[in-house]
């Protein structure tokens, strides 16, 4: 049986770690064989990601092609093994997040779909939408070459306008964390969890 791959995607600040551990643990306690992982990975080209964002160094085509490098790793150790075991695969940021982020810097979207066109679709994304103001608000210490607020405001108009066109479930983030659980949960039930079948069951 194949399983099914849900990506929680949102910009940074979003609450995207946050409601993937939850949603994760709620899944595995309904008995089902969950695997969470997140973008970037922590392997060699996910590490090279977090240095470049570390240092202030951006460029949409280049980074594009780094995280595309990054999520064909994922998909061939870690996303592809778990579908093809019949696991819930929970994603904290995928495919949406690059086209939003790198088609904020610049690049075509239509591109960055094409060097991503090996990634499996996933069977539901969920984008945490919070205005840009209070996700910075949340996140402390430095920040990254991509937490800047009139860039966030472009990523954020990109996901939206996205999750309207390919039928994305948009979750207001703003609210008390274990609201926007409900939310995701109840998201994940209608349009996943009919169709499968518990491993522990």
């Amino acid at each position: 049986m194949r399983g099914a791959l849900i990506a929680i995607e949102g910009i940074d600040g979003a609450g995207n770690t946050t409601q993937s551990r939850l949603l994760a643990r709620w899944l595995r306690r309904r008995g089902f064989n969950v695997v969470l992982t997140k973008e970037p990975t922590n392997g060699p080209i996910g590490r090279l990601i977090r240095r470049r964002l570390s240092e202030g160094v951006a460029d949409a085509h280049i980074d594009a092609l780094l995280f595309a490098a990054d999520r064909a790793d994922h998909v061939a150790r870690v996303i592809a093994p778990s579908l093809s075991l019949g696991a819930l695969v929970v994603t904290d940021r995928y495919v949406e997040s690059s086209i939003a982020y790198q088609g904020a810097q610049g690049a075509s979207e239509e591109w960055i779909e094409e060097v991503n066109r090996f990634a499996p679709k996933p069977d539901l994304t969920v984008v945490l939408d919070v205005d840009p103001e209070v996700a910075l608000s949340r996140k402390r210490g430095r920040r990254h070459a991509f937490e800047e607020e009139g860039f966030l405001r472009r990523v954020r108009e990109i996901m939206l306008r996205r999750a309207r066109e390919r039928g994305h479930v948009v979750v207001d983030a703003s609210a008390d964390k274990m609201e926007v659980h409900r939310e995701v949960r109840r998201a994940v039930e209608r349009a996943v969890i009919r169709s499968l079948r518990p491993t522990g069951r």
